[in-house]
């Protein structure tokens, strides 16, 4: 028979969320802008981006269900773009039309929420939950 053994068995390592957009105010980070797009068959793909000091975007974007608050419930088909020029934001939008296209469906709707406007990150993130839960409500309102 075998010992057992004295060492601590291996820890699970945490997953990080690869969809979190954390912004960090003092290291010049702020949101830029959100887009959800909704799909015939009931799917939406969420875009979310920030600014870095740099002036570049990093950007994250997936396919997801939102609850009856806005919130992703479940998440698929990830992306995460780092440091790109600010119009690569439109393109990635013209990118998930394409790929809602190539997939067989048709977008019912197209939604861009613009954040630069306002100076405080906090209340940024609050009207981002306000729009997305809007968006949400608005979604559920529209035959798939």
């Amino acid at each position: 028979m075998g010992e057992a053994s004295p060492a601590p068995e291996a820890v699970a390592k945490t997953v990080q969320d690869l969809t979190a957009m954390e912004v960090d105010p003092d290291k010049g980070e702020r949101l830029y802008k959100a887009a959800l797009v909704h799909t015939n068959k009931g799917v939406c793909y969420r875009l979310l981006s920030k600014t870095l000091k740099s002036g570049k975007l990093d950007l994250v974007h997936y396919g997801c269900d939102l609850d009856a608050d806005g919130n992703p419930s479940t998440k698929w088909r990830i992306r995460r773009i780092l440091e790109q020029n600010p119009d690569r934001f439109e393109k990635e939008i013209e990118a998930i039309k394409k790929a809602v296209a190539d997939d067989g469906e048709q977008v019912q709707g197209s939604w861009t929420h613009d954040l630069t406007a306002i100076p405080d990150v906090a209340a940024q993130g609050k009207s981002l939950e306000a729009w997305t839960r809007k968006m949400a409500t608005e979604i559920r309102g529209k035959p798939a």
